[in-house]
């Protein structure tokens, strides 16, 4: 191995300098939302008194933009040099969107000289990056002017931007390594470890693509190369740097490759000495190599001496990452406490000892701190990492072991750890949990962060436990909480999608009442929840408590409104206030006219739409889609597909919403996929399953879903036929989303089939998609509606019936299938009961 690299080094010397070909632009893959609406009751009125009280609270707000650049920031750069205008000049580069499509081979590099170095730049800078910038007006400029700032003083200058390193790997793969470096230095940027890291991440990155390791040598001594350049630059290589280097070489069982790196960083960094050892035992415990293991084991046996302490702990970690529970002990025992319990790594040590259940341990190490008055804070972090790790352990268990060791060591309450354990019960679908953990840290600390909450707001939403969102904001009223914009947005999203208006209006009036927070973005929430329920009366009325706050309407107002239209007149009418009022068209605005003008009949305004020169070039494929889904929903398939075949040839991809819609109306694999349902052929359907998962696995998830939507809406149920579909969906590799399963679900109640309900239940888990509230109601349905109701009483005591929807729909099942269970028997005179 180490022959190939000198070789790779003297080809790499040898030859002249090349820019790297263009790496292939990457597909990625999101699974398919779930688009079904929950059922629930009739959306809630909202009362006058409601609306009074909103107009009171905001009959002294008026809400103006402002009519120019402050005096100072309309004054600030007039100095700048020109390494400043190059900055500039990144700063619009990094203002662009991911990629464009990637050009042909790059010519070689020119001979170091003068005239090359400014042919090689002036080659860099004339290749087509991204595409243009959008157009502004005079509102939109001043936004601009700030967030340019903004980033010309942090981006620029604070290594740990995440948009410089993404440029920087991409140039990267574009120019390769050391060209890129050359780039940006030629750019006034210099190199720092961020940038250096970034890059070496790019070469294992590589490595790992290639399908054996003669073709990742090129790669590993560029990494190798990067390391130099780093130490001769002044830079001290840190973890940072080498760790997931060394990983990789751990990965695919170099030692003797390891052997010679490793002795080269630790004479660049004599202080790494010790960490290095963590990754060595790694290599080592990889190779089975017990005895070595035992070997370096017995070395540091002795480990009071200092030089020999770091190793011992670098190698106690090294046997708690791979799983050997006993020679971690062996080292815990071994290990001074005083010294542990001041070690940078205290937190990965409780985690593990909570992954090997070492409670007694864990204990002493926590009188050990409390005795040398460590904070109560750090404290409480570390009793949190070790109840969180322990194997399937309940979210009820870890804040009963939390909340023994806060009551032993009579530990002050940390807001840093039940911050940790709102989200740990979040993410165990344990909302109640988490509310009533919030609850008792905003009882000892008045002065609770609101956006501790956050994991709950988003809980709530992603597993639609929407009735929770009532006690939530009762807490964040009860305790007086700050209460900041977006979670005023997330607040009134949450109840406008229970259709529970009068309670979004509340909210509403909240806010306008706080006076710090601007409130047009949640006037437009409850007008889109309104358009969403074909209620235009209560979305008009929306416009008027608008103009009464003096709230004055954005694009996204406009959007809604263009898009929910009855006339053409109304358009233009929209159109024109959207104008006058200097409000920049964007690319929602333009898709909402579209969609508006194809609704109505009038294709060719709608065509019209995305010939407009001001739609940002980056902006204008979305258009494109909206304008092929438009054409295709309105009976125009043979012009959506002229349209589509136009964002092919400029190198666009087609949006999944658009996708669907040619989908539905046009005869391919997915219609006749979903006629093979529908007439129970399902050799066939399975067939086509797969041919369209082999053009294109993003549409064959949106056909998945509505087949399952269809075999609900059959007559009668074919369960028999949905269950094949769903192993063969499986089999096939997909990931079967909620929405597919709510729908069998459904069928199953539909069907009072408790079998089939039971399988699919299993599935949630399987398919890891928690059980949530919606879907406890689905099978509770299938229970009771098919004479399971035992299972069914007992399935019901785990729901929670705060909301009056889930009581409204626990009722109404009862309703419906009580009367259609068996018959009382009759009785007769004299008999007993």
């Amino acid at each position: 191995m180490w022959k190939r690299l000198l070789e790779t080094t003297k080809k790499v010397v040898s030859a002249a300098p090349k820019l790297a070909p263009a790496a292939p632009k990457l597909a990625t893959r999101k699974r398919p939302s779930c688009t079904r609406r929950p059922d629930v009751s009739p959306a809630t009125k909202v009362t006058p008194e409601a609306l009074l009280r909103l107009e009171q609270a905001t009959v002294s707000k008026k809400t103006t933009l402002p009519s120019a650049l402050p005096h100072a920031l309309a004054n600030d750069g007039e100095d700048e040099d020109n390494s400043r205008d190059f900055t500039m000049e990144i700063l619009s580069i990094l203002n662009g969107p991911e990629d464009t499509e990637e050009s042909g081979d790059t010519e070689a590099a020119p001979e170091e000289s003068e005239d090359a170095e400014d042919a090689i730049s002036n080659k860099i800078l004339e290749m087509e990056w991204f595409a243009g910038s959008q157009p502004s007006n005079t509102s939109t400029q001043y936004r601009k002017e700030v967030t340019r700032e903004k980033k010309k003083r942090y981006i620029f200058k604070n290594t740990e931007s995440r948009r410089f390193t993404r440029l920087m790997r991409m140039c990267a793969d574009k120019l390769g390594t050391e060209s890129a470096l050359e780039f940006f230095g030629r750019l006034g940027r210099e190199t720092g470890i961020k940038e250096f890291n970034a890059l070496i991440k790019v070469c294992l990155d590589m490595a790992r693509d290639c399908e054996d390791i003669d073709s990742a040598v090129e790669h590993i001594f560029r990494a190798y190369r990067l390391f130099e350049m780093i130490k001769d630059r002044g830079f001290q290589i840190e973890e940072d740097s080498y760790g997931p280097f060394l990983l990789y070489l751990v990965d695919v069982e170099l030692l003797e490759e390891f052997e010679m790196f490793s002795a080269f960083l630790k004479d660049a960094n004599p202080r790494s000495y010790s960490r290095i050892a963590y990754y060595e035992m790694l290599l080592l415990i990889r190779a089975q190599d017990e005895d070595s293991i035992q070997e370096l084991c017995r070395s540091v046996e002795d480990c009071n001496e200092e030089a020999h302490y770091g190793i011992a702990e670098s190698y106690m970690l090294a046997f708690a990452e791979s799983n050997r529970r006993v020679d971690f002990v062996r080292f815990l025992e071994l290990l001074d406490q005083r010294k542990l319990s001041g070690s940078k790594y205290i937190s990965s040590i409780f985690k593990y000892m909570g992954r090997f259940e070492l409670e007694n341990y864990a204990d002493k190490l926590l009188q050990e701190m409390t005795s040398k008055e460590c904070a109560d804070g750090k404290v409480s972090s570390l009793t949190f990492d070790y109840a969180a790790n322990v194997p399937n352990i309940a979210a009820e268990d870890v804040i009963s072991t939390f909340n023994k060791w806060q009551e032993k060591f009579e530990l002050a309450p940390s807001v840093g750890a039940y911050d940790r354990i709102i989200s740990f019960c979040c993410s165990s679908s344990k909302i109640s949990l988490a509310l009533d953990v919030a609850e008792c840290l905003c009882k000892s600390n008045p002065s609770v962060p609101i956006e501790l909450l956050n994991p709950i707001i988003q809980a709530c939403e992603e597993s639609y436990e929407l009735h929770m969102a009532q006690s939530l904001y009762d807490l964040m009223s009860r305790h007086k909480l700050k209460l900041k914009n977006e979670t005023f947005r997330s607040m009134i999203s949450l109840r406008v999608k229970m259709k529970d208006f009068q309670g979004a209006y509340d909210i509403l009036t909240d806010a306008e009442e706080s006076g710090e927070t601007s409130t047009v973005t949640l006037y437009n929430i409850i007008m889109a929840g309104y358009f969403r329920e074909k209620n235009h009366n209560g979305a008009q009325r929306v416009i008027a408590q608008m103009q009464s706050a003096g709230v004055k309407p954005d694009c996204e107002t406009f959007s809604y409104l263009i898009s929910n239209c009855d006339s053409e007149e109304k358009v233009s009418k929209y159109l024109d206030e959207l104008r006058q009022d200097g409000i920049q068209m964007t690319k929602h605005a333009y898709m909402a006219l579209i969609n508006a003008y194809s609704r109505l009949g009038n294709f060719d305004m709608a065509k019209q739409v995305v010939l407009d020169n001001e739609i940002s070039p980056k902006y204008l494929s979305d258009v494109k889609s909206a304008l092929v889904g438009a054409l295709a929903s309105n009976g125009k398939v043979s012009d959506g597909l002229k349209i589509f075949d136009e964002i092919k040839q400029s190198g666009g991809c087609l949006e999944p919403k658009a996708a669907v819609a040619l989908i539905e109306h046009t005869q391919t694999e997915g219609e006749v996929l979903q006629y093979c349902v529908q007439h129970n052929h399902s050799d066939a359907a399975v067939d086509l399953l797969r041919q369209l998962k082999e053009r294109s696995e993003m549409s064959t998830y949106m056909v998945v879903d509505q087949v399952f939507c269809q075999i609900w809406e059959m007559e009668p149920v074919n369960l028999d036929l949905g269950m094949e579909l769903l192993r063969a969906v499986k089999e096939l590799g997909l990931n079967v989303s909620r929405t597919s399963l709510d729908f069998l679900l459904s069928a199953c109640v539909k069907a009072k089939d408790s079998e089939h309900a039971q399988q699919i239940w299993t599935e949630y888990k399987s398919s890891g998609l928690p059980h949530n509230v919606l879907t406890s109601l689905r099978m509770y349905q299938a229970l009771f509606s098919s004479g399971q109701r035992q299972a069914a009483r007992k399935l019901l005591h785990t729901i929670p019936k705060d909301d009056p929807h889930v009581r409204f729909i626990i009722q109404s099942c009862r309703t419906t299938y009580k009367t259609k269970g068996r018959k009382k028997p009759s009785r007769k005179t004299g008999d007993r009961i």
